[in-house]
């Protein structure tokens, strides 16, 4: 009973909401193609079966499997762990401090102390300010760590970059200041790829080897087709949307290399 309750749920709210308007929107169409004609028809139908693949697990995992999937946990012989940041809401409370970072970012931040505890290395943070109403990642991602317990030796902030190419170009001037030739990446799985990108061209120009780490994981890897897969659901939505960011993230990477 609970598994037909959420299937009829998932068509009450969008985006599964969406679609249900989109077929009858089309099946109206369709009746009224001697006075539309067929293109109304087709147009319609073709968005909704978009927004029903794009809304679904199915959709999401043909898009964000080969993304996360590129790159594994592997160890590393790396002097620093690098540490991108994912978001962050500036005015959020955080205990008696303001500013807190968005579950990307905050999925990241735990994996590298970690890491950083477990290997004794330093974690370079690298996110700026991106909006004027927000606050620097990097600050933020700082004073969490040493409320976990990091102590601030072991901590370096970056917080000029505001995209995935200016995380790349400071981290490699602050790397080759700092003598650092082996670098662990630590990101998002859906956002490693093209963060390699960019940090094979901008490190790897400058001879600092940079291996990968990736984290904060969205797919089942190991899932076994079922029919949940076909229900539309938001979160599949919310992947779908991320990995055809980053897909576009890296034509344009590659058209600027």
């Amino acid at each position: 009973m609970i598994y037909i309750l959420k299937f009829i749920a998932a068509f009450l709210l969008p985006p599964g909401l969406f679609v249900l308007l989109g077929i009858i929107l089309s099946a109206y169409l369709w009746r009224q193609r001697q006075n539309f004609g067929r293109l109304p028809f087709g147009l319609s139908a073709c968005l909704t079966l978009l927004l029903y693949f794009c809304s679904t697990l199915l959709g999401a995992k043909l898009l964000g499997q080969p993304l996360e999937n590129r790159y594994s946990q592997q160890p590393a012989d790396a002097q620093v762990i690098v540490v991108l940041g994912g978001g962050s809401v500036g005015s959020a409370p955080d205990g008696t401090e303001r500013g807190g970072l968005m579950s990307a970012g905050a999925a990241r931040l735990l994996t590298a102390a970690r890491l950083a505890k477990q290997h004794s290395l330093p974690v370079l943070i690298s996110g700026g300010q991106v909006f004027s109403d927000g606050v620097s990642e990097a600050l933020v991602a700082e004073r969490i760590l040493l409320q976990l317990g990091l102590p601030q030796e072991q901590i370096i902030v970056e917080t000029q970059a505001r995209t995935t190419k200016e995380n790349a170009a400071y981290t490699a001037a602050l790397c080759r200041e700092r003598g650092y030739n082996n670098v662990l990446l630590l990101t998002s799985a859906l956002h490693m790829p093209r963060s390699m990108q960019f940090f094979e061209h901008y490190l790897g120009g400058q001879g600092i080897k940079v291996a990968a780490y990736p984290c904060d994981y969205t797919l089942n890897p190991q899932g076994k087709f079922n029919p949940r897969w076909l229900v539309p659901q938001l979160q599949a939505f919310d992947v779908t949307c991320m990995a055809l960011h980053e897909y576009v993230g890296m034509a344009g990477a590659f058209l600027q290399h």
